[in-house]
């Protein structure tokens, strides 16, 4: 008779593969039997469906990164089942075999996590929110899966919206150029990090082109950023007259209407003056900039309207670009002068030679 030995751990048996596949495939099968029915499923629903989705994509990627458990993350049997098989309980290292068995299942089972969240959202009875969109490209990012983003970007926009209670459903067109359709700017950052890892320059330059490149993006800019100045430019004129009015009244040396006049062309001129000054000073601001700044003679208006379109093509100027100060503007190959075209068709220049190192 065999006896354990002491201060052993219980013989805890791991779970093979195919037990965790099957755990995977069924939770899987819940998530996207949410757009199998006839009827628009609701946000809530869709919402718990790529919720589900994420969390596989964290159990079966973070234990590989991470040593804790993200906040967000409850543990679950998948993600107890995965950590079994991540850490033996034997003293004994894994061999090369088991090494490979388990990169094996990670892939498949990112790739089904990931098609999964894709056939979810793409669903023709499914309208993409912005807190779906949110959760589609963390789930996306955290699998290493970047290269559905630009589709999703264009649906976002562009897919058209079913119509709820109504059987066959009714679809409206969506207007793309709104600024509703505008894709958040933490998300295009988002993307654009996954991509960058994912060391892919034209996945890089499509989402940019897909995100702060639309018409929605700069119309919402405008009315985040642009609507409150404008108004209170449209209003100036009405205030500076009534003030101009007030200060009429102090003064006897001359007609109050001529006074009030005076008051009125000068605080107007002062307003304006200091407008102008405050928006080119913005407009030509180049502190922010590293590789890429803009081609000379190009409109203070379109640099302000296009900053973020400017930084994101900066940041992927960066990762593809040496990181050592003193060999920039030494790179060379084709997706760097690929970038460098890109960029010049833009109204952009890469590696401004007046404005780098030494070169002032």
């Amino acid at each position: 008779m065999t006896t354990a030995r002491a201060g052993s751990l219980p013989n805890r048996r791991r779970p093979s593969h195919r037990v965790i596949e099957q755990i995977l495939a069924e939770k899987l099968e819940t998530a996207a039997s949410v757009v199998k029915s006839d009827a628009v499923p609701s946000e809530l629903a869709v919402q718990h469906a790529l919720n589900v989705c994420e969390d596989l994509a964290r159990s079966v990627v973070e234990p590989n990164t991470s040593a804790e458990t993200p906040p967000r993350l409850e543990k679950t049997p998948t993600s107890n089942l995965l950590s079994l098989d991540e850490k033996p309980q034997a003293p004994l290292s894994s061999s090369p075999t088991e090494t490979v068995s388990r990169r094996v299942l990670e892939d498949h089972a990112a790739d089904s996590i990931s098609s999964t969240a894709y056939s979810i959202i793409t669903d023709p009875k499914v309208f993409i929110t912005p807190a779906l969109l949110v959760t589609y490209i963390y789930t996306q990012s955290i699998l290493g899966r970047p290269r559905s983003f630009p589709r999703i970007f264009d649906l976002y926009a562009s897919k058209p919206i079913p119509q709820p209670g109504r059987l066959p459903i009714k679809y409206k067109d969506a207007n793309p150029k709104r600024a509703s359709s505008a894709v958040p700017l933490v998300l295009a950052h988002t993307a654009l990090t996954a991509a960058i890892e994912a060391k892919d320059l034209p996945l890089c330059l499509s989402i940019i082109d897909t995100s702060v490149c639309t018409t929605a993006y700069k119309r919402s800019k405008v009315l985040r950023r642009a609507f409150l100045p404008f108004s209170g430019l449209a209003l100036a004129p009405a205030a500076a007259y009534v003030l101009a009015a007030q200060l009429s009244q102090y003064q006897h040396s001359m007609d109050h209407q001529l006074a009030t006049n005076m008051a009125f062309v000068g605080i107007l001129a002062y307003v304006g003056f200091t407008a102008t000054i405050g928006f080119v000073a913005i407009a030509t601001g180049n502190d922010q900039m590293d590789r890429i700044t803009w081609a000379m003679g190009t409109p203070l208006r379109e640099r302000w309207l296009r900053e973020e379109e400017r930084a994101l093509v900066d940041r992927v100027a960066g990762a593809w670009g040496f990181q050592d100060e003193n060999k920039k503007g030494e790179e060379e190959g084709g997706e760097w002068e690929a970038l460098r075209e890109w960029a010049l068709m833009r109204g952009m220049v890469l590696d401004k030679p007046e404005l780098m190192e030494g070169m002032e």
